[in-house]
């Protein structure tokens, strides 16, 4: 048994249940990139056509999601055909690091990372058809909502050999994976603000192919825990197949 899973089962200790709390995986396109964003070799060159994507797990009401993790035979596993595009400025490996502040310099906004909720230093990711209050990303100009939402979320901790070093400040990614680390927020988080209980997990930008395997945690209301996980289901673990993805070009 590795590190990450004994500190799951000791920071989440709870009663397991069968019950679904989990709805959907939702993958959003974001945004496409265009001239504009391109940027320059300072920042990181951002190709044209380039998808940025947006990953939310959703979830019944009153759940909350406690971990994205990877564990023996339960990799977690992101992955691109071409590279995931880094703003070499921002070395944010996660939402909570984007600074609202550059948001609308270059081509920041598009930055790849993972999260627990958070899209930026004080504002929470949210889908944009649940995204009411206009866009501050007024230099891109891509659409009316950004997705952006002011709020912020309980802190987040990394724990294990999940690497997200290799997000910030680099242009070369391909692959992020771990099958001993995990990304997690004590007692969980909720979407309270949205009609739907929806949590950013990852924003991804590449112009090739991506595919992902997920795992997570989360609490109900009652404090039973569930674990999903996208193959290979032992004990109490549910096999949800929304937890595995690849798009087509």
């Amino acid at each position: 048994m590795k590190v990450v899973f004994l500190f799951l089962c000791l920071l989440f200790s709870a009663s397991f249940s069968y019950s679904q709390g989990l709805k959907n995986i939702l993958v959003e396109k974001y945004h496409v990139s265009t001239k504009k964003d391109v940027g320059d070799s300072a920042s990181g060159i951002l190709p044209i056509g380039s998808v940025v994507y947006r990953v939310y797990v959703e979830m019944k009401p009153g759940y909350k999601l406690q971990a994205l993790y990877g564990v023996k035979n339960h990799e977690l596993r992101f992955e691109t055909s071409t590279k995931f595009f880094n703003n070499k400025n921002s070395g944010a490996v996660t939402g909570s690091m984007v600074e609202d502040k550059y948001l609308n310099v270059n081509n920041y906004a598009f930055d790849s990372w993972l999260s627990m909720g958070n899209a930026s230093s004080s504002h929470i990711g949210v889908m944009k058809s649940d995204d009411k209050d206009g866009s501050i990303i007024k230099k891109r100009k891509k659409c009316f909502s950004d997705g952006l939402v002011k709020g912020n979320l309980p802190k987040h901790l990394i724990y294990g050999d999940l690497n997200l070093n290799v997000l910030g400040q680099s242009d070369v990614a391909t692959l992020i994976s771990t099958d001993n680390g995990s990304l997690a927020v004590m007692g969980g988080v909720e979407n309270t603000i949205s009609v739907n209980n929806t949590i950013l997990v990852a924003q991804l930008t590449t112009n090739g192919v991506l595919s992902f395997e997920m795992n997570i945690q989360i609490g109900s209301p009652t404090g039973d825990v569930e674990q999903y996980v996208a193959k290979n289901p032992v004990g109490f673990e549910i096999k949800f197949d929304a937890l595995t993805f690849k798009n087509k070009l």
